[in-house]
């Protein structure tokens, strides 16, 4: 990324009946990295046109290791192919390129909403409003 490169992700959150989408801005500063999350649900809305919400808003060092999307990107490189019976469920875009993700059944949907959870809490780890996920309390 070139000083002013703006990166969007669209992750669609949905599994069964919820209905949940997510879009980030992950754009270069000069020494930094810009990340702002905004996210719809539409199973619990009762707007018929729910708008999109700020969830957070962060800067990272450029040369932040604690993150790692690059590394969750390189894991799954291989559902970048699909069937037309898979699902599209991440999308990336920048000026010149798109890349699409896809799952294929509930099982395999489930591995991959879990990688990127896991994933994702590193650079929110607040979690507000559970977007990625909850944890499970063990008695």
């Amino acid at each position: 990324m070139t000083e002013l490169d703006t990166i969007k992700v669209f992750f669609d959150h949905s599994v069964c009946t919820y209905e949940g989408y997510e879009r980030i801005e992950i754009t270069k500063q000069s020494d930094s990295i810009k990340i702002r999350t905004e996210f719809k649900e539409l199973t619990f809305s009762e707007n018929k046109k729910p708008e999109w919400n700020l969830v957070y808003e962060k800067k990272i060092s450029e040369t932040d290791t604690i993150w790692q999307f690059e590394k969750f990107i390189e894991r799954n490189a291989n559902r970048k192919t699909s069937d037309k019976e898979n699902r599209g469920i991440l999308i990336i875009e920048n000026k010149k390129d798109t890349i699409q993700f896809y799952t294929d059944g509930l099982v395999d949907l489930n591995h991959f909403l879990e990688d990127y959870y896991l994933t994702m809490r590193k650079i929110y780890p607040e979690n507000k409003k559970g977007i990625y996920g909850y944890e499970l309390a063990e008695e």
